[in-house]
């Protein structure tokens, strides 16, 4: 690889799911179709990569750590390195990283700077890339570091960014804008809330978890799927249905909790029920489970009351994204 550019910035959406996520795996939707409704947020994952001729340090990365390392079978960042790997790169090079949420929290920040580090290193080659492509490499990437335990919803709509049904099938998978009235997007989100809990986790175990489970789980991913189907028609209603909405989710949860052991815990559930009992109709831990954000539907007079009730958590502000990865700067 030959880079042209001298300094390339991304800016990559992070994302929060509504319904679907475990129907994106491999071993899902090789047997049946899959389906997942998501939508890009104003948050997110900022890649920087810059060429220079620092003869000592043939790579410098900063992220939560900073690497310096002239080999690339040396560098610790397993995403950095698989894709500098994949990309065959030589050139010295600095990648940088920040992102406006914690990592490790179920809202796709890894895929997300995959995503990023991908478009970026093409825009360095001044070539574009697709962006199906860049979601596939992302997936692939990622998939081959987690043991083919992984979902590609992440990838996709990091890719894509906006309001998105995607479809999950053997050979293809199919990103489909959802035509929602600005009346319903605008009261789906004024009645959500979004928590930190404050606890990080790493997703790979309870991944790996769900997939050796996958055919004691099979019939509640199929149920996951109808609920899918059924927020889909919602959604597009002339009028939407807060509290429909609401104990969809809720059941949603209740089935993701018997995934795997490690999806929630005792603090999870009593910020899950505080939030219940103040008000909220149901909600969801985002992503593999474990710690992170929580999404709640809440009647909009209810949310003062639960957001002091949860004290303990951090209410974050946020609303939908239509952009997917863009470029910043490219020079």
């Amino acid at each position: 690889m030959i880079f042209k550019k001298k300094l390339v910035i991304t800016k990559t959406p992070l994302r929060i799911s509504f319904f679907g996520g475990g129907t994106d795996m491999p071993y899902f939707y090789e047997k049946n179709i899959g389906m997942t409704i998501s939508t890009s947020i104003n948050k997110f994952v900022y890649v920087t990569m810059k060429t220079h001729e620092n003869f000592s340090e043939k790579f410098r990365l900063n992220y939560s750590e900073t690497e310096i390392v002239n080999n690339i079978n040396n560098i610790k960042n397993l995403r950095i390195r698989e894709t500098l790997k994949y990309f065959n790169i030589n050139q010295p090079l600095y990648i940088n990283t920040i992102s406006d949420l914690p990592y490790n929290t179920g809202l796709g920040s890894s895929s997300a700077f995959l995503v990023g580090l991908i478009k970026g290193l093409f825009e360095m080659q001044e070539k574009k890339v697709s962006k199906i492509k860049a979601a596939e490499i992302a997936f692939k990437i990622e998939n081959k570091i987690t043991n083919n335990a992984l979902g590609k919803q992440d990838h996709y709509i990091a890719s894509f960014g906006g309001f998105k049904k995607i479809t999950y099938k053997k050979k293809i998978t199919t990103v489909t804008s959802i035509d929602i009235k600005k009346e319903n997007l605008k009261k789906l989100k004024k009645n959500l809330l979004f928590f930190w809990t404050g606890e990080k986790r790493l997703s790979n175990s309870n991944l790996i978890e769900q997939k050796n489970s996958f055919l004691k789980n099979y019939t509640n991913l199929l149920k996951l799927n109808s609920f899918t189907s059924i927020f889909n028609k919602e959604i597009k209603n002339k009028n939407i249905n807060i509290y429909k909405i609401g104990e969809l989710m809720n059941k949603s949860w209740d089935l993701k909790k018997t995934f795997s052991p490690g999806i929630s815990n005792n603090f999870l559930n009593e910020i899950y029920d505080i939030a219940l009992a103040s008000g909220c109709i149901g909600g969801k831990l985002l992503g593999a489970g474990g710690g992170g954000f929580f999404l709640f539907i809440c009647p909009n007079n209810k949310r003062k009351k639960v957001i002091k009730n949860l004290k303990g958590c951090v209410n974050i502000d946020f609303t939908f994204e239509k952009l997917g990865s863009t470029l910043l700067v490219s020079i």
